[in-house]
């Protein structure tokens, strides 16, 4: 049995690296450090799984507009993002009012002073920031099976996260791309005249309560919708849902999996063959009906007033259909009779 003094120095032997180890450690480490690097966000290719997207149709700066009353007071806040490119300070913006420079996506907060009616800002956060090449932000994609209980389609979503906090927190926007192949991406939003007018408008109104952090909106669908601003531990999550037709499922070419080839624009859809052919039958049936009920009332209002016919002798040609029973029945006889005596004789006739 050992000592205690060899289990210690049993165990300090077995920690001695030896080639073989350090070969396996050495590549345990490379394999681990390209799995957990990101590689370079690339609005026009990102890969998802074994399929590729394209966002290039939505570069550009887009904008979501906020509003909160804290009493006494009214706040709104611009949430901008752009995919493709960091954000570029207008002219007329002053350096401080604006996110530094790398800037992707940005929160700036005004508040509402009633005495000047302007929106001074109040607040300026940089919530995704690239300030150089070698320190980007990381991304993470995924795809998004549809939700039939919010009625949200297929699509991918994606998550952006700051390599730099603000104020000590860390900083992640999640965009839920869903696809609406009525909407281009940039339906609902609003341009800075017609933003001031409503804002200003909204402020001047006032809210008698505490409101919480809301979404403006215009009339008739909105592309880019404001999910909320979340704040979980020490992490701060911008989450936006974004409805395009860049996410709507491919075909094997590349074209818009559900929609019609050239070939097939004329050609009806599944049933719509079998309903077309079914309303034309109904509506046969209908004249038809129509056109023998008209013929027998205008028939019967002439006998009324031409003969003064009564009864079965108001209907035109009463005859002929008082005895429709009889000659049926009589050609029913004859046919039966015929089969018969066809069977018996083998089908030729007696000498």
């Amino acid at each position: 049995m050992k000592s205690p003094s060899q289990w210690r120095w049993s165990s300090r032997s077995s920690s001695s690296i030896t080639p073989s180890s350090a070969t396996a450690l050495l590549l345990s480490t490379l394999l681990l450090s390209t799995a957990s690097a990101s590689t370079p966000f690339s609005c026009d290719s990102v890969k998802v799984d074994d399929q590729t997207f394209n966002f290039k149709s939505l570069a550009g700066p887009h904008t979501v507009v906020t509003h909160e009353y804290v009493p006494p007071t009214y706040h709104n806040t611009t949430y901008t993002l752009d995919l493709c490119a960091p954000l570029k300070r207008k002219s007329d913006v002053k350096k401080e009012e604006a996110c530094p420079t790398g800037t992707r996506v940005c929160a700036i907060k005004h508040r509402w002073d009633p005495k000047t009616s302007t929106a001074p800002v109040d607040q300026v956060i940089p919530i995704i920031i690239s300030p150089s090449d070698d320190k980007t932000f990381e991304w993470k994609a995924e795809l998004l099976k549809a939700d039939a209980d919010k009625k949200l389609a297929e699509g991918i979503s994606l998550t952006l996260t700051s390599p730099i906090k603000y104020q000590n927190r860390e900083q992640k926007t999640r965009i839920e791309f869903r696809c609406d192949k009525d909407l281009k991406g940039d339906e609902g939003e609003w341009d800075s005249s017609g933003l001031d007018k409503y804002v200003s408008k909204r402020a001047e109104d006032g809210p008698t309560g505490a409101t919480p952090e809301e979404q403006f909106k215009k009339d008739g669908k909105t592309a880019l919708v404001w999910e909320g601003y979340k704040h979980e531990g020490d992490i701060d999550t911008l989450v936006l849902r974004w409805g395009t037709g860049v996410v709507c499922p491919k075909d094997d070419k590349g074209g818009d999996k559900d929609k019609p080839k050239d070939g097939d624009k004329d050609k009806p859809k599944d049933g719509e063959e079998e309903s077309r052919s079914w309303g034309f039958f109904t509506w046969f049936v209908i004249l038809v009906f129509l056109a023998i009920a008209s013929y027998l009332i205008f028939g019967s209002w002439l006998n009324y007033n031409r003969y003064g016919a009564r009864g079965w002798d108001l209907l035109p040609h009463g005859d002929t259909i008082r005895d429709i029973p009889y000659l049926m029945k009589d050609w029913t006889r004859k046919v039966l009779n015929t089969m018969q005596s066809s069977g018996s004789r083998g089908g030729y006739s007696a000498v």
